[in-house]
């Protein structure tokens, strides 16, 4: 499950503090908090987009496919629900909760690198080898998987699951699961044949559309092979620019670099080009990426979560934007993290090999040793190291959207999206950066069915349950101008709660994924009530109306309850896209 969002959370609110995690710090706390005869499933953020309680009745950790086969069968005898998470639990959705007396996988302990067949130019793994392991084991023979996730500490199931990916339309595009060449997956069987079997899949099966992004719908997948190429190199130069030609100059910008990013900061009128080139082996340079996941003291990220609570409690909007416009100016002239010989920054362009430039995440990166040594619920030394984002440190909390935008409609986009920004532009502060990225038309059957621009969007969440943002109807109202209007989309892995709705008929061929899921697993054992509202089964939606709703992303406010009025917010019209209703606190009108 890919991770662009840490990027804004960990650049614009957080210290920077380096320390060597593998010399004593814990990772993250794992995704499995069991307690007497229960365990409750939890992501890195210890919070659900809907603040639901994830249990299971029982857990299977398997190392090796035999034990994974067993515990598929043994749930699917006694009439268990499956879901499968991995050592972390990235995603925000409740893609992997499970009913109370469901069975929940853990991948965290079946994470080793099968083969590297240089020859062919493949990598085989186990589907919760993290994909850092992936890469750095390709790279050892010469060889290189062109795309990745912007931080590494992610299962390779996890990652093809949900769609994750990098950015770029060259080849066969950005998204990882565009280079899975075959897999392996346990599926629910009759009585007869053991009540589990394995499916493999190879590129000469059309089912292998539907399973290398499936949700976890279609069974546990145990093996996945990947294409590779050749090693080469990337060039990374990142230049600041106004945005007042940005609508022109976004399209063509991400057409032309390999693996081009624009970090669009509307409130301060700003781009940021983050241009991104292949590069043969034998251009000079040993650069490296250190942008993501630099470990820091507790008491620092917990000191400037609470900085950044109180600020957001008070809307005081000038320190928001203070601290939002200089931080990333700064940060892109020192080079975002990326070093020209691993070491310092001496300007652009950066030049290195690609498993060392294309990702990031260091904070996870520890030894086995270490990680058995932490447990989900330890409490951490104020001087401890860790990971910005450890739920069980009091870290900033946000909601991660990431709205893709149909290339064709970009232009559009963009200039609606400054109608909104030019009614207040402090209003979109604490949206610290739009981080548009491109994704290619995919064949995969839940892929996207047109070259698309992701808009990813971090904000604020308050902590308290009911509480509304300060400006809480501003990032509505794009959300739902971008999915409305322009026939936009979402990342399956991220935030949107009642976005989602329909989507799925948006992508290149439900029919045929639902035709191979009711093969696969016809009764719906690795399906959850979020998964099947996402695909529409069984007249199954998203959208849950309640007190409080539109407030947790899972309505579109109709009535004022669905907001907050008690604190003002009620349920208003959007002020460009009239069609959109918003939580609007009344002393904006």
């Amino acid at each position: 499950m890919t991770i662009r969002f840490l990027i804004v959370f960990i650049l614009f609110f957080t210290p920077v503090l380096c320390t060597d995690t593998e010399n004593g710090a814990c990772p993250p706390a794992p995704s499995l908090e069991c307690k007497s005869h229960a365990c409750e499933i939890l992501n890195y953020l210890g919070i659900w987009e809907d603040r639901s309680i994830c249990k299971a009745a029982s857990v299977a950790l398997p190392t090796s496919e035999s034990q994974l086969f067993h515990a598929v069968a043994h749930a699917v005898q006694n009439n268990q629900k499956i879901r499968v998470v991995s050592r972390h639990a990235h995603s925000l959705s409740m893609l992997v909760c499970v009913e109370s007396q469901g069975l929940i996988i853990s991948t965290q302990n079946y994470d080793s690198i099968i083969e590297v067949n240089k020859k062919a130019m493949t990598i085989t793994v186990q589907s919760g080898t993290i994909m850092r392991d992936v890469i750095e084991a390709a790279a050892k023979h010469g060889l290189a998987l062109p795309t990745m996730t912007y931080i590494n500490g992610v299962s390779a199931a996890g990652v093809i699951s949900t769609g994750a990916h990098g950015s770029g339309l060259k080849g066969k595009g950005s998204a990882v699961y565009e280079y899975v060449l075959g897999m392996r997956i346990i599926v629910p069987a009759s009585p007869s044949e053991g009540y589990a079997k394995i499916i493999s899949l190879t590129e000469a099966d059309e089912d292998l559309k539907a399973a290398k992004l499936g949700l976890g719908t279609l069974g546990a997948i145990s093996e996945i092979t990947f294409a590779l190429e050749p090693m080469f190199k990337r060039s990374v130069s990142v230049s600041v620019k106004d945005d007042y030609d940005l609508e022109n100059e976004a399209e063509r910008f991400l057409r032309a670099h390999t693996y081009g990013d624009i970090y669009w900061l509307p409130s301060h009128r700003k781009a940021l080009f983050f241009a991104s080139d292949r590069v043969s082996v034998d251009v000079a340079g040993d650069g490296i990426n250190s942008f993501l996941g630099t470990p820091s003291r507790v008491v620092d990220i917990e000191s400037s979560a609470y900085q950044f609570d109180a600020i957001q409690a008070k809307a005081d909007v000038d320190a928001i934007c203070n601290l939002v416009g200089n931080r990333t100016i700064q940060s892109a002239a020192n080079g975002l993290g990326f070093l020209n010989d691993g070491k310092r920054f001496t300007g652009y362009p950066v030049v290195g090999f690609n498993h060392r430039m294309q990702t990031g995440g260091k904070c996870e990166q520890v030894s086995k040793q270490i990680d058995k040594s932490c447990t989900p619920t330890q409490i951490l030394d104020k001087n401890e190291t860790t990971c910005t984002w450890d739920r069980r440190v009091h870290s900033s909390l946000f909601f991660d959207v990431e709205l893709r935008v149909p290339m064709s409609r970009l232009r559009e986009a963009i200039v609606d999206m400054k109608k909104i920004r030019d009614l207040n532009p402090q209003r979109m502060c604490d949206q610290s950066t739009i981080v548009m990225r491109s994704i290619k038309k995919s064949q995969a059957y839940l892929g996207p069915s047109r070259d698309q621009v992701t808009m990813e969007l971090t904000t604020h969440r308050p902590r308290e349950a009911g509480m509304p943002k300060w400006n809480e109807d501003v990032y509505q109202e794009i959300e739902q101008m971008v999915i409305e209007k322009y026939g936009g989309g979402l990342h399956w892995g991220k935030s949107g709660g009642h976005l989602f709705g329909g989507l799925a008929k948006r992508t290149v061929n439900l029919e045929g994924f639902l035709k191979v899921k009711e093969r696969f697993d016809p009764k719906g054992v690795f399906s959850n009530d979020w998964t099947d509202g996402l695909l529409g089964i069984g007249g199954k939606g998203v959208e849950e109306l309640r007190d409080g709703c539109a407030l947790d992303k899972m309505c579109k406010c109709r009535e004022d309850r669905h907001c907050a009025p008690n604190k003002g917010f009620l349920c208003k019209p959007g002020r460009v896209w009239e069609y959109a209703r918003v939580c609007r606190n009344t002393k904006f009108n």
